[in-house]
Parts: C-alpha cells; sequence; structure tokens
C-alpha cells in the first residue's frame, strides 16, 4: 500500500466517534421492554386491528384497556363469575352475551 493513501476506516462524523455510549440503565429498558412485548394469535390481532379501525386509538391503548378491564372484572367477579363470564365471552355471540351480562347478579 503506497504512504500517501490513508486507509478509510470510519465513514460517519467525528461527533458519532466521540459520542458517550449508551448507560446501563438505556439498556436494561430497552431489554425491559423487549421482554414486554405482547404475542396475539392472528384472529386476536384481526380484532384489534377492527377496533383500531373503528375507534381510531393505538393498538396498545386498547389492549392496555383490555388488561384492565380483564382484572378489574376478575377482583369484582371472583373466580367463578369470572369464569362463566369468560366462557360465555368465547362464545363470541354478542346476543348470548347481552342476556348474560343483563342476568348476572353479583
Amino acid at each position: 500500500m503506497p504512504r500517501d493513501k490513508i486507509p478509510k476506516l470510519f465513514d460517519g462524523s467525528i461527533d458519532e466517534l466521540t459520542k458517550p455510549t449508551k448507560s446501563k440503565k438505556e439498556r436494561d429498558l430497552k431489554r425491559e421492554k423487549m421482554q414486554k412485548t405482547l404475542y396475539v394469535s392472528r384472529d386476536m390481532n384481526v380484532k384489534l386491528i377492527q377496533l383500531y379501525a373503528e375507534e381510531g386509538r393505538r393498538q396498545s391503548a386498547i389492549v392496555e384497556d383490555a388488561v384492565n378491564l380483564y382484572y378489574y372484572l376478575r377482583l369484582a367477579l371472583g373466580e367463578k363469575k369470572f369464569e362463566e363470564l369468560l366462557s360465555a365471552v368465547k362464545r363470541e355471540d354478542p346476543e348470548f352475551l347481552r342476556d348474560y351480562i343483563s342476568k348476572l347478579r353479583l
């Protein structure tokens, strides 16, 4: 290699070379976020997309509302009544669910 040619080692700016590395806290937050990734079935994803289109909200907000609803219904109803409600929901029949909820007593 001739002396007058210096190999190009870096194509970016000096600022990028001197930029401090990410702190351990930032790396941990990224790892924590990766652990909270939600995996849903295709059917659930279709329902999320439909809700997103109808309500114009972010899917993450819809999922957060669903988790809160699930959590507080479970606390309020107790295990037995909550399981009955879930089995009614799993039938995916809005009319049946409407009738069930109207008859539900706490």
